[in-house]
């Protein structure tokens, strides 16, 4: 497996459990303490998410150089543009769905959690869709 593609792995599958734990975690609060309450998860998760990537593109890249620091060629920046635009549907797809939920009722520090959930979800497609793309040969 090419150092592009450990790092798409590692970022779609921390970001399902990651944000899928502070997602539950969320859920769980009861709705009137949602705010500050949920700020240090919130935190914890952020810092979780970027130790991860740090450790595996710190391990990967000492143990290939060379791959690590090689240009994206052709194939990756194929790849990368397919993931981008599914992941951008995904985005627009939930910034709107916050928006009509906004009609019907949410309000108050819900709203942030959404538009978070809305992007969270946009990149995990964007993570996943990458790995999947090098295993799909999605190029071209």
């Amino acid at each position: 497996m090419a150092f592009r593609e450990k790092i798409a792995w590692v970022s779609f599958l921390s970001t399902l459990l990651i944000w899928g734990g502070f997602f539950i975690i969320l859920a769980t609060v009861p709705h009137g303490m949602r705010g500050l309450t949920i700020l240090g998860p919130f935190i914890v998760a952020t810092m979780a998410q970027a130790a991860v990537m740090i450790a595996a593109a710190s391990i990967w890249a000492i143990s290939a150089p060379k791959e690590a620091n090689a240009p994206a060629d052709e194939r990756d920046r194929a790849i990368g543009l397919r993931a981008t635009r599914m992941a951008y549907l995904t985005l627009i797809l939930g910034v709107a769905a916050v928006i009509v939920w906004l009609h019907l009722g949410l309000h108050g520090p819900d709203t942030i959690f959404a538009l978070a959930a809305a992007f969270i979800l946009a990149e995990a497609v964007r993570f996943g869709a990458t790995a999947l793309g090098y295993r799909w040969n999605w190029h071209g």
